[in-house]
């Protein structure tokens, strides 16, 4: 297809196919948060907020730990690095960052999370403006937002979360470049792709989609399309180039195990499987993945009984059959959709059985942005307003019940019947526990924690941010500790020693318990029945020698 650059711009093309939806100048005036309102912007914005809401209040009010992930940001995150052990370093930048501003609190993962999320949609929003009416744009995000990699897995702040957001930015700027071939929305494209780099490396599945779309479209035929490639090439590698020399320090001057790129080829190696393993582990994530798209597919069944019920009592009279909003769409468009939508996740599927390599559903996260506006296929053009109220109203609802039913299920609920978990565990508790273990014993501040990510993380919230945990008590895995400042600080050394402990016990840390001096053991209720299942901590104190300093959150490296 040749590129027009005479299309219109996005906010003008909007406008154009939501007057088509608007009343007539002279008729009454709208709300701003109405259907008919010229620009549907204010509502979609009013949607996503209260979304975002929804998922970060109740977690935060009823939840008293989050996940494992959510932790890890938390430790990762007090110090500012060009790199971290697991992934590239921008979630834990944005963690950071909002550490520096409210302090370091569980509520700050779900915030950034869900930030994440709603950026996402609000993104996908403006690429189905780009394709089609607004309030048809507004159906299929609308839609989008129940399926769970967006709602209960959407609250989990790890890299595939975090990478939601760049992700949609780039496909709505890949779109807009290759239809109106403007390059600032080349560079765009390249920005958003930087981030999405920065997030974690699987960006380069994208990469491939996005380069097999420019070929099978005809655009790799236009110069401007290489022009343009270039410039938001030069963008993204200038974004990225401070962390690609950071991990060309560490993995091949330092040759350091722990670093990004070593971490992603271990978590994909099959060499401790048998290939009737890996098949095996292919089929939990086919099924788990139609597990999490399933919210999605009950919100429109319930929202198809809805508009049937209303029909009968003839609420609203029963319209004539009309094509679909597919149809009404550019072939290319349908084609782009198709091929954004289907294809990353069945590539990746294919490959991973060709290759035999390790294939995990959160990784998948960011491959069903697109999945709502295949609902374009399935929704007739110009359908009745009802629709698209009732859709509104139905997925509010059901966002509202399964945030409301996962704090409370995984919170309270949970503590109440005996049931511990890393929602419910007793952050505050152990937390005070330690801090008093350590400070009747060393009579100085605490900065250096000793403990695997999650105990250690519980600990340091709730002690301050010069508190720093030396993760499994690897100096490797964290760079931000100074083996000099340690010494000269001391340690408290931790150890969760319960029957069904949620981590193993490392060398370096057990090596780490036997310098202590004082050493005791505490034992705490895991959850609101103390007769239930007990949590219990072994403690280590290593003293300071003295000469102590405050630890920095910016970790500075020199190549």
């Amino acid at each position: 297809m040749q590129a027009n650059s005479n299309l219109p711009q996005p906010l003008t093309s909007s406008q154009a196919s939501s007057a088509r939806t608007a009343p007539a100048r002279g008729g009454r005036l709208t709300s701003v948060f109405s259907l008919n309102a010229p620009s549907l912007q204010p509502l979609v914005l009013l949607i996503l907020g209260l979304n975002l809401l929804f998922w970060v209040a109740l977690p935060s009010l009823l939840l008293t730990g989050p996940d494992a992930d959510n932790m890890e940001e938390l430790v990762w995150g007090n110090v500012f690095q060009w790199g971290y052990y697991k992934h590239p370093p921008l979630p834990s930048w944005v963690h950071f960052t909002l550490m520096s501003v409210f302090g370091r609190h569980i509520w700050i993962t779900f915030f950034a999370a869900q930030l994440s999320v709603a950026l996402a949609l609000y993104f996908i929003w403006r690429l189905g403006c780009e394709l089609t009416s607004q309030r048809n744009a507004l159906l299929a995000v609308v839609l989008t937002m129940p399926i769970a990699y967006f709602t209960t897995r959407g609250v989990m702040s790890n890299h595939n979360t975090l990478q939601l957001w760049s992700v949609a930015g780039s496909i709505w700027m890949l779109y807009r470049a290759w239809r109106y071939q403007q390059m600032r929305d080349w560079v765009l494209l390249g920005m958003f792709a930087g981030f999405a780099t920065l997030t974690k490396y699987s960006i380069v599945v994208w990469y491939l989609i996005f380069v097999l779309h420019l070929a099978l479209s005809g655009s790799l035929r236009d110069a401007r399309t290489w022009k343009g490639m270039l410039a938001g090439t030069a963008l993204l590698a200038v974004i990225v180039m401070p962390h690609a020399m950071w991990l060309y320090h560490m993995k091949y001057v330092l040759h350091d195990p722990a670093n990004p790129l070593d971490y992603a080829a271990g978590s994909a190696d099959t060499s401790t499987m048998t290939r009737a393993e890996n098949l095996l582990d292919m089929w939990y994530v086919l099924t788990t993945t139609l597990a999490r798209l399933a919210p999605m597919l009950l919100a429109m069944l319930v929202i198809g009984g809805l508009m049937r019920r209303a029909r009968r009592r003839q609420i609203i009279p029963v319209q004539p059959l009309r094509s679909s909003i597919a149809a009404h769409l550019r072939p290319e468009d349908r084609r782009f959709i198709l091929l954004l939508a289907l294809v990353p996740f069945v590539l990746t599927c294919v490959v991973s059985f060709i290759a035999d390599t390790r294939m995990i559903a959160d990784w998948t996260t960011t491959y069903f942005l697109m999945t709502g506006l295949l609902t374009f296929w399935f929704y007739r053009e110009n359908s009745d307003q009802r629709l698209f109220k009732t859709a509104l109203v139905t997925v509010l609802a059901i966002q509202f019940l399964t945030a409301a039913g996962y704090a409370v299920g995984r919170g309270p609920l949970a503590s109440v019947l005996g049931k511990p978990g890393r929602s419910n565990y007793p952050s505050h508790a152990v937390a005070q526990a330690m801090k008093h273990a350590w400070y009747s014993h060393a009579h100085a501040p605490l900065h250096f924690i000793t403990a695997d990510t999650w105990l250690g993380g519980n600990i340091a919230i709730h002690t301050g941010r010069q508190a720093q945990v030396l993760i499994n008590g690897d100096l490797h895995d964290s760079p931000w500790v100074d083996p000099e400042q340690l010494k000269a600080c001391g340690t408290l050394v931790a150890i969760d020693i319960s029957p069904n402990a949620p981590d193993s016990v490392t060398p370096k840390v057990a090596a780490a318990m036997k310098t202590a001096t004082m050493t005791g053991i505490v034992s705490l209720p895991a959850t609101m029945d103390p007769n239930g299942p007990q949590i219990t901590l072994k403690w280590g104190v290593v003293p300071p020698t003295g000469g102590c300093r405050p630890v920095p959150h910016t970790h500075h490296w020199k190549p």
